[in-house]
């Protein structure tokens, strides 16, 4: 779910930004380091997350409905998806919600200069590239991973019962 910020954070590492693999002395979270992770996590796409969870639970739920329970009537498919994406997008910025709940997370890992660091990356043309283009790509890599798991997976079978035969483990029905 995180994956997009987790990549954006890697790729701006990659790119310079300081001290992103290290372990950061924490300094007091004033409400002006608050106000600018808040901010970050905006830059950085953080704040889309919730929306792209709310639509990826809301596909799962309606395909499991529609799967599981032919009779139920599209209008009322329609109210569960409206009422989870409403759920979600009320919930993330909330009191309590996500983004207060990463603030800590991000005050504990960044120092504020870093925290600014960070937003200077994010507010940059590079880093506005990043985050318009890393959804695609992690689409794009998901794809990749899943054609090379479908095609390791005979060669992998073929690996495991050997090796479990091996060991002299009889498996019944292995496929």
């Amino acid at each position: 779910m995180f994956a997009r910020l987790a990549l954006a954070c890697l790729l701006a590492c990659a790119l310079g930004v300081s001290a992103l693999g290290s372990a950061a002395l924490a300094d007091e979270l004033t409400p002006a380091k608050q106000a600018d992770i808040k901010l970050l996590l905006a830059s950085s796409g953080g704040a889309t997350v919730g929306k792209s969870m709310a639509t990826q639970l809301t596909r799962r739920i309606v395909e499991t409905l529609r799967r599981t329970r032919p009779d139920i009537p599209v209008h009322t498919l329609a109210i569960v998806e409206r009422e989870v994406v409403k759920m979600f997008t009320e919930t993330f910025d909330a009191p309590g919600g996500v983004v207060d709940r990463l603030v800590p997370l991000y005050a504990d890992t960044f120092t504020h200069q870093e925290i600014r660091e960070l937003l200077a990356f994010y507010q940059s043309p590079v880093g506005k590239k990043a985050v318009g283009s890393l959804p695609q790509l992690i689409r794009q890599g998901q794809k990749i991973g899943q054609g090379l798991a479908r095609d390791v997976a005979p060669e992998l079978n073929r690996r495991i019962k050997a090796a479990l035969k091996e060991e002299g483990v009889v498996l019944e029905k292995l496929p």
